[in-house]
C-alpha cells in the first residue's frame, strides 16, 4: 500500500505493540505484516480439496517508498503429505491487498476479501473482493467492491450466503502503541455467487470507535466479534452480534440489545479468535486480556454465553485453531510464544486441558490450524524468520501429540 494513502493501523510500529504473547518485550521497528497478513485455510464441502489463501509480498517486500506490496496467494494442501508447494499467485495489483480472508458456501462458492491499496482514488482503501467455483474458476472477478473506504474486513459464509464483515473510518490516537483506532462497523452479505448485495451498519456513532472485526457462520447466520476502545485505558472491550444474512438484520440477544459489549473483559488489542462447532450448535470465542492471561468463552448461536473458560494461557494474535472432531471437540490453540493449549469440549460443555510445546516461536502476522487425513495437527504460519525479498514465508508446522 502506499504509505500516503493508508491509514495510520497499517504504518510501520514496533512488534512489541503486535505481539500476544510474553516475548513481546523484545522491541523491533519494522512490523512483520508489511510482508505477510492474513491467512484462512479453507476445505471446499462439494469437492473436500484443501486450501490455504493468504496475502504475501515474499516476492517483492517493502518497497522503496516504504509501500505494502502484498498480493494473494493460494495453495492446495495434501492432507495425505501436507508440504509448502505449489504455491499460486490469483490476486495481483500495484499496492496491497491484504489481510486475505476465505471462505466457503454449501455449492463448494469460495469468496476471498480483503482491503485493497490500488486504485482507490481519494478513498485511500477499499474493501474488495472475488468469488470462484468449486473448480476455482472465477465467477465474481477482482476487483469488485464492498465498500470505498472499506477495510480490515474478514468473510464467512453460512450454507447459501457470503458475508464480508468490515471496518470504515480511522481515529488518530490511543489504541495500540497510540496510532489509533477504527471508527464504525458495517456487515454486508451476499448470495454464494456475489448477486443481492446487502449492507447495514453494525456500529455507526460518535460515540464509540470500534474496530478489527471478526466472525464465524452457522448454516444460516453469523456470530460478529471485534474490538471497542474504552478511553483513556491501555485495553479494549470485547463486543459480539448475531447477524442473520436472509433478513439483512441483527438479532436481539438480550434486553432489546443486538450489541452485546463484555466491560468485565480488559481485552488485548487484536487478540481473540472465533469458530463454530456445528455439532454443539455453538461459537468458541477465545480471547487474552491486557495482562496476558486467557480466556476462552462458549456463545450458543442466539448470542447468550453458556461456558466461561478461564486461567488459560496468553492466546497468540491472529491465529485459528486446529478443530479436531470425534465425539466431543477438541480445539487446538497457538499460545504463549512458542507452545500450543488444546481444550477437550464435550457435549455438556465440560472441557478438559491439555497443554504441548514446540520448537516454532509463533508470529502476529496470520496462523490457522488444520488436521491431516491422519488426524495430526498442523498449523499453517506466516513465519517472520523468513520475511525477506524471494523467500518464502508460509510454514507448517506439526505439533507433536505424543508429548507426555
Amino acid at each position: 500500500m502506499t504509505s500516503k494513502k493508508i491509514p495510520a493501523f497499517m504504518i510501520i510500529f514496533s512488534i512489541a505493540a503486535s505481539l500476544c504473547f510474553t516475548s513481546e518485550s523484545r522491541a523491533e521497528s519494522i512490523d512483520y505484516r508489511a510482508y505477510a497478513h492474513g491467512i484462512s485455510y479453507v476445505e471446499n464441502p462439494v469437492t473436500h480439496k484443501n486450501y490455504l489463501i493468504w496475502s504475501d509480498a515474499f516476492k517483492k517486500g517493502i518497497d522503496d517508498d516504504g509501500d505494502w506490496t502484498h498480493d494473494v496467494y493460494l495453495m492446495k494442501i495434501n492432507t495425505k503429505k501436507p508440504k509448502v508447494r505449489g504455491v499460486k499467485r490469483i490476486i495481483k495489483a500495484d499496492e496491497a491487498q491484504e489481510p486475505a480472508s476465505a471462505s466457503c458456501t454449501d455449492n463448494g462458492n469460495m469468496i476471498v476479501t480483503f482491503e485493497d491499496g490500488d486504485d482507490t482514488g481519494d478513498y485511500g482503501l477499499y474493501q474488495r473482493f472475488a468469488i470462484y467455483n468449486k473448480k476455482m474458476k472465477k465467477i465474481v472477478k477482482y476487483p469488485s467492491d464492498i465498500a470505498a473506504g472499506g477495510h480490515s474486513g474478514h468473510a464467512a459464509s453460512t450454507s447459501d450466503k457470503h458475508i464480508v464483515f468490515w471496518n470504515e473510518g480511522w481515529i488518530e490516537g490511543g489504541g495500540s502503541d497510540n496510532l489509533g483506532s477504527g471508527d464504525d462497523i458495517y456487515v454486508t452479505s451476499m448470495d454464494s455467487d456475489g448477486q443481492n448485495q446487502k449492507t447495514i451498519p453494525v456500529v455507526k456513532s460518535k460515540e464509540s470507535r470500534d474496530w478489527w472485526p471478526l466472525l464465524a457462520a452457522s448454516n444460516d447466520k453469523a456470530l460478529l466479534l471485534w474490538q471497542r476502545y474504552v478511553d483513556d485505558e491501555s485495553y479494549a472491550h470485547l463486543c459480539y452480534s448475531v447477524y442473520d444474512p436472509s433478513k439483512g438484520a441483527l438479532e436481539t440477544i438480550s434486553e432489546n440489545n443486538a450489541v452485546i459489549e463484555l466491560p468485565d473483559y480488559k481485552l488485548k488489542y487484536y487478540c481473540y479468535n472465533i469458530v463454530y462447532l456445528k455439532n454443539l450448535k455453538a461459537y468458541a470465542v477465545n480471547l487474552t486480556t491486557v495482562d496476558n492471561g486467557g480466556i476462552l468463552l462458549l456463545i450458543d448461536e442466539k448470542g447468550k454465553i453458556i461456558k466461561e473458560i478461564k486461567e488459560c494461557e496468553d492466546f497468540v494474535r491472529e491465529a485459528a485453531p486446529a478443530v479436531k472432531e470425534s465425539g466431543s471437540y477438541t480445539l487446538y490453540y497457538p499460545v504463549s510464544s512458542s507452545s500450543v493449549q488444546a481444550f477437550e469440549i464435550g457435549s455438556d460443555y465440560s472441557v478438559k486441558k491439555t497443554d504441548y510445546s514446540t520448537d516454532y516461536t509463533w508470529t502476529y502476522c496470520g496462523t490457522a490450524g488444520f488436521l491431516d487425513k491422519k488426524g495430526n495437527v498442523f498449523f499453517a504460519s506466516l513465519d517472520s524468520t523468513h520475511f525477506k525479498k524471494g523467500k518464502k514465508t508460509l510454514k507448517l508446522v506439526k505439533l507433536d501429540l505424543e508429548q507426555s
